[in-house]
């Protein structure tokens, strides 16, 4: 007797678990959807309800709304269908047909679907409901039937949006759209509105960066419950190249960084990496692949562009300390790797052993991103849920007799001498040459603004330094000190101009045991050396640092204090060396009670 391939009443639980990595992954889907009927507009509309098990409201439905071009009525019945595909062809995003019944399904047992074209008086509506399914009171989808979306999501339909700049556009979706929405949402993690979108800003941000960038879609999220917290998403681009990016840098402050407001901060913090040829970073490699359907070999372009982050956003004139834990650090380290963009739409993002990262954060300071058309799918392994792609390493020699070989071969070499160079490139920049003006502090220059009124005191360790010392030897002293701070033929204007500075002022590695700062006047100068091993330095300094101004006054604090011992040396130098050797001793021992009350508590 024949036998069913599957009894459809045990499908529920296989049918939900369908290995999304995570919620974004699963919204993705169904704005691939919007975007693929060419929506102008999507709208990500969350509701939530409270939880008398939590005590706490917790998100309840999830809704979708677009103004694309909605569907046919057998493109609805169809559309909740597995493996039914309503876009069959591969220009653009989907093609697999399991994109929006899997994606609903995993995130609520009850999907419904409203559709309409020319107009929303036509608007027709499809269900799923797994749990139904399950009992055995659902065994098709019904052909659609005339509806209209809830009482409660119909102001969107003809709606005002809030701009950032005060003013108001309205959005139409009456002539043509379609409506999602998933009812009784239990795997909707996080549960809450407002980590939800924290989580969707960034990712979805990451995944349609090109859509929103070029203004083909506009993604906006909606609380339905407080309208006011609701925002368009911002491009988010790993290779930190894209204009009104969701993170910008300003290189008067460059480690500091102001996410999705951008304030004061303007500029790309990457620039592209190319070479004469491809100035633009952007590089057509072509793939050699077999055709799924006619079995014959064939060729694709693959584009791959490479980005690397600005001089003046990494080198040690913008970040003396440690650039990884500046705020523009920590967010660059969430972008480290390399994105997989599809049709458009990036679909997997990691390393893909095409470089290795072994306690290697320098790495977070390029950017790499592969693009294809979906001609390659079988080549690149593209799952049908579109999460994922399989590049990964292979033994060359396993394919020495394939005229086809994978993708990753075919690419690794590249790839791979590629990001060495920019790893490269990154680490000469925070080790290389620079310009006297580089290594001059901005406090000098106010120092020597602020003493131009006050007369020289005759007795000053620095004016002793000047009459008692060869000018040969203090200029010989001041050229080494250029050049020991990285710049490799410092001219006589530059040796000159340096010498001519009150106080200049360094930051260097001097050890856990010496104090916060150093000072001496032997170079006819006031000579400040701040202490990047001292506690206070490493669990203090290196965070307030990321505020350029900040940096600045605390400078002015330790250079005003070293310029009144120049002036009061010559009457009680030793009083003075005690004094400050005494201060040093408290401040680190302040500390390291603060850090061990710290950990009691």
């Amino acid at each position: 007797m024949a036998q069913d391939i599957f009894e459809i009443k045990t499908m529920g639980d296989a049918l939900r678990n369908t290995g999304y990595k995570n919620i974004e992954c699963a919204m993705s889907e169904i704005i691939d959807n919007s975007v693929q009927a060419e929506a102008k507009n999507v709208f990500v509309i969350v509701s939530e309800e409270y939880n008398t098990k939590t005590g706490r409201n917790n998100i309840s439905e999830v809704c979708f709304l677009d103004d694309g071009t909605g569907m046919t009525v057998s493109e609805l019945e169809g559309c909740l269908g597995i493996g039914v595909s309503t876009r069959g062809d591969r220009k653009g995003m989907g093609r697999f047909g399991v994109g929006l019944p899997q994606a609903s399904l995993y995130a609520c047992p009850y999907v419904e679907v409203y559709s309409w074209q020319n107009g929303y008086e036509n608007c027709k509506k499809v269900f799923l409901n797994i749990n139904m399914v399950r009992d055995g009171e659902q065994t098709v989808i019904e052909d659609p039937i005339a509806a209209t979306i809830p009482d409660k999501y119909k102001k969107y339909l003809d709606y005002n949006v809030l701009n950032d700049d005060g003013s108001t556009r309205n959005i139409k979706f009456k002539d043509h759209g379609t409506f999602v929405i998933w009812k009784e949402c239990d795997r909707v993690i996080p549960k809450t509105v407002n980590f939800l979108f924290n989580r969707l800003d960034f990712t979805l941000g990451q995944k349609f960066r090109y859509f929103i960038g070029e203004g083909t879609s506009a993604i906006r999220l909606i609380h339905h419950e407080n309208p006011d917290f609701s925002y368009d998403i911002i491009q988010n681009d790993p290779l930190m190249l894209m204009p009104n990016n969701y993170v910008l840098g300003n290189p008067d402050n460059p480690g500091s960084i102001s996410p999705r407001k951008n304030i004061n901060c303007t500029e790309p913090v990457f620039e592209p990496y190319g070479d004469d040829d491809h100035p633009d970073g952007v590089f057509s490699v072509p793939i050699k692949y077999l055709d799924p359907e006619t079995k014959e070999i064939k060729e694709h372009n693959v584009v791959v562009k490479f980005s690397k982050v600005r001089n003046i956003f990494y080198d040690k004139t913008a970040i003396a300390g440690d650039p990884g834990k500046t705020g523009l650090g920590k967010h660059v380290k969430k972008l480290e790797g390399i994105s997989i963009v599809r049709a458009n739409r990036e679909i997997d993002f990691g390393q893909f052993d095409f470089y290795e990262n072994i306690d290697q954060p320098q790495h977070r300071w390029w950017g790499c991103e592969i693009r294809f058309d979906p001609i390659l799918d079988e080549a690149f392994g593209v799952a049908n849920n579109k999460q994922h792609v399989e590049l990964f390493r292979v033994d060359e020699e396993d394919f020495i007799d394939e005229e086809v070989k994978p993708v990753w071969i075919q690419l690794y070499n590249f790839i791979h001498s590629t990001i060495s160079s920019m790893y490269s490139a990154n680490k000469a920049t925070r080790e290389g040459a620079r310009t006297a003006q580089e290594v001059i502090s901005p406090a000098a220059e106010i120092i020597n603004t602020a003493e131009e009124e006050d007369e020289p005191v005759t007795d000053s360790a620095t004016e002793s330094a000047k009459q008692n010392t060869p000018i040969e030897t203090l200029t010989q002293k001041n050229r080494e000190e250029l050049i020991e701070q990285g710049v490799e033929d410092p001219s006589e204007d530059e040796v000159a101009s340096y010498m001519n500075n009150k106080v200049n002022i360094r930051h260097k590695n001097l050890g856990r045991t010496t104090g916060l700062f150093d000072y001496s006047f032997e170079f006819g100068n006031c000579k400040v050396v701040l202490n990047m091993d001292h506690i206070f330095y490493k669990t203090t300094l290196e965070h307030i640092f990321n505020d350029n101004e900040t940096k600045v006054a605390f400078e002015l604090l330790i250079a005003s204090l070293v310029k009144a011992v120049d002036d009061t040396n010559g009457s009680q130098s030793e009083e003075n060396d005690n004094l400050i050797a005494v201060w040093n001793e408290k401040l680190r021992r302040y500390i390291n009670a603060q850090q061990n009350f710290a950990k009691k508590e």
